[in-house]
């Protein structure tokens, strides 16, 4: 294909340009390359999903056999059987789901008005209280566990579940506080002006401003903070051994280790699977917003 370059009218006759048009981007052959490394990248990372999952619907000959079988010959439900039959599993599953609304909630509320506060307002030390959040986050809960128990037990908040959320608060109001900064400080401070010329109160500019416009900020912290709070183990275990009482994490763990049950894969398996859904399917529910809320407050600081 060619075209032709003449001169503009009222002006000398230029000698006419032969141009060739050139095709750009990437070649064939770099495509599919990619395309199959990038197909290779994922079935070696969905691969131990694969397993967990057709792990548990396969029968205690498969399980025990001498080479192991990519599909199982014949399907079975006998491991969720086990794993419901299991008098601890559901009240386990019961004690997160509350321990994680509550450390999501009250993680978002505290951390949403802590957030606003950094963002919105001039005081002193506000510098060295942002650096801190980061600095929080950097800590590993093994370096505060022993301390956390003492003020817990101490409070009297060892072995009931209000006092593995207060703890929770640890990890997830740093993360709130951070994250949902960034997204306040894109929101202009004129909006809330108008919006109090208007005739709102701060209250009103909150609700009508601020809130709407954070909420894909709030989505992403509260889907993170759930995942934070629902796989924790070492602060529920150290909180509530003196209680009796039991998460879904420190349930698998000791359901997995019991001397008595032997090598039950197939119920292992089933178990690992049933408490990672609820994650899953939360995070694939949540997707689209999450994806949003991350590019919405990587725009500035």
């Amino acid at each position: 294909m060619t075209t032709t370059l003449d001169a503009p009218a009222g002006t000398a006759a230029l000698p006419k340009v032969k141009a060739k048009a050139r095709v750009t981007g990437r070649s064939r052959g770099m495509t599919w390359f990619w395309n199959v490394l990038g197909l290779g990248f994922a079935v070696v990372m969905g691969f131990p999903i694969y397993w967990m999952i057709i792990t548990t619907f396969k029968t205690n000959k498969d399980l025990i056999a001498k080479d192991p079988t990519f599909w199982p010959s014949s399907f079975s439900f006998d491991s969720y059987s086990t794993i419901f039959d299991d008098k601890d599993f559901l009240p386990a599953l019961q004690n997160t789901v509350i321990i994680t609304v509550g450390a999501v909630l009250l993680g978002l509320v505290v951390g949403f008005l802590a957030a606003i506060a950094v963002a919105r307002f001039n005081f002193r030390g506000r510098s060295f209280f942002i650096v801190t959040m980061l600095v929080v986050q950097m800590v590993p809960l093994l370096a505060i566990i022993v301390p956390l128990f003492v003020v817990m037990n101490n409070a009297g908040m060892t072995g009931v579940l209000f006092g593995v959320m207060l703890a929770y608060l640890v990890f997830t109001v740093p993360y709130v506080i951070w994250t949902l900064r960034s997204f306040i400080v894109n929101i202009p401070a004129e909006l809330d002006e108008a919006a109090m010329v208007d005739g709102c109160t701060q209250w009103g500019a909150f609700f009508r401003v601020i809130l709407p416009l954070t909420l894909p900020g709030l989505v992403t912290t509260g889907v993170y903070s759930w995942i934070q709070a629902w796989n924790e183990f070492i602060v529920a275990n150290v909180l509530l051994s003196t209680g009796g009482q039991k998460t879904s994490m420190i349930w698998l763990t000791f359901y997995a280790t019991t001397p008595t049950r032997g090598a039950d894969y197939g119920s292992q398996m089933a178990g690992a699977l049933m408490v990672s859904l609820p994650v899953v399917l939360l995070f694939v529910i949540f997707q689209k917003k999450v994806s949003a809320g991350l590019t919405a407050g990587a725009v500035k600081g």
